[in-house]
């Protein structure tokens, strides 16, 4: 892609600054990816769609390592990860580890989370120990909430900015880690 000039110095709270930076999306699964496209057509996020080099679902470090950092750029280039895991292990090698920042945007314990919060069940669901997917399923009849046309036709720009800063006001995150209402402007 093309670059555009309307970067954005927007600061994370572990000090990196995408401005000037051309961001590798890697997405978890279906719901990270809907909820990224969703942001960036909206124009929510810390930087540009037009900055963006791609959005994958590539997540291990030697396949973004192999599709994507053996290019010439003619930008720096970083890495965003949205993803659940806290212990999902990601280690670019040697050539690429000083290059590539890598920056990670934690949904624990899942993305569907933000549909609790939205559907106003967050009291009903802390505190148990249903998954998020399971408990959309099964207490909010959200059966198909894994499902990509399901969350397009389910979340716009507006509800997901509102639900990721109401997940980051009630979680306990832990210092320093970031969460995808830290990637929205």
């Amino acid at each position: 892609r093309s670059s555009s000039q309307g970067r954005c110095p927007v600061s994370s709270d572990n000090g990196f600054r995408f401005a000037g930076y051309h961001p590798i999306i890697s997405c978890e699964g279906t719901a990270e990816q809907v909820a990224v496209d969703i942001l960036l057509e909206a124009d929510a996020l810390v930087f540009p769609e037009g900055d963006v080099v791609d959005v994958t679902r590539l997540r291990k470090a030697s396949d973004i390592q192999d599709n994507y950092l053996n290019l010439d750029y003619d930008w720096p280039v970083c890495i965003v990860r949205v993803l659940d895991s806290r212990k999902e292990r990601f280690k670019l090698g040697n050539l690429y580890a000083g290059r590539f920042p890598v920056v990670s945007y934690v949904t624990h314990p899942e993305i569907e989370v933000l549909a609790i919060i939205r559907e106003g069940a967050w009291r009903r669901w802390h505190g148990g120990h249903m998954k998020p997917s399971d408990f959309c399923k099964q207490e909010l009849d959200m059966r198909k909430v894994k499902r990509e046309d399901f969350l397009r036709d389910y979340w716009d720009a507006d509800s997901l900015t509102a639900a990721a800063r109401e997940y980051r006001r009630l979680s306990k995150i832990p210092k320093g880690e970031l969460c995808l209402a830290d990637l929205i402007r």
